[in-house]
């Protein structure tokens, strides 16, 4: 078997193969850290230490919920870079299933993206105000330059996202995928 075959699009292959890498990368990842957080919540003593914690204010919605669903989250993380690796590997072998889950799983990162450029504050911190005047200027300063770089990633991110499953889709390269018998 051939990285590039003959008469397929070379630039598919190899994004094909490096998101395949990388997935692949992520998804061990996501299962180490959720072996660790699995042998850190086997211990009574993490729940007495977290019963007794609190909230900070003004916590962005998706990281409290993180921190409550932690163990759930590390293996939606799991799951999700697990599939795209394999999505990933099927792109390249041009299967028609692959093509499809690929563009499913790009149109919901784009969606994810879009989320986050108009309401940074899911995933960063507001600004603290009192009235409309800065409690903390220092900390209002820094969280709006990671809101500003969080919808420029996302903005990004979401339109090559966008780009890739539209181009999957609609583009020429659809061809060049078989169905399975």
């Amino acid at each position: 078997m051939r990285l590039f075959p003959e008469g397929k699009s070379k630039p598919l292959s190899a994004a094909a193969l490096a998101c395949a890498g990388v997935s692949l990368a992520l998804a061990v990842k996501a299962l180490l850290d959720l072996a660790t957080i699995l042998s850190l919540f086997s211990a009574p003593a993490v729940y007495l230490s977290l019963a007794r914690s609190t909230v900070p204010y003004g916590m962005p919605p998706l990281a409290a919920l993180l921190t409550t669903h932690i163990r759930a989250f590390f293996a939606f993380a799991f799951l999700f870079w697990t599939s795209a690796c394999v999505l990933a590997c099927g792109v390249w072998l041009r299967r028609e299933w692959a093509r499809r889950g690929a563009v499913w799983m790009l149109y919901l990162v784009s969606a994810a993206a879009l989320l986050v450029v108009f309401y940074p504050w899911l995933a960063v911190p507001r600004p603290l105000l009192l009235d409309g005047a800065d409690v903390f200027p220092e900390f209002n300063a820094a969280v709006r330059s990671a809101a500003f770089f969080a919808r420029l990633l996302a903005l990004l991110g979401g339109a090559l996202s966008l780009w890739w499953a539209l181009a999957l889709e609609r583009g020429g390269l659809r061809s060049e995928f078989v169905r399975a018998a």
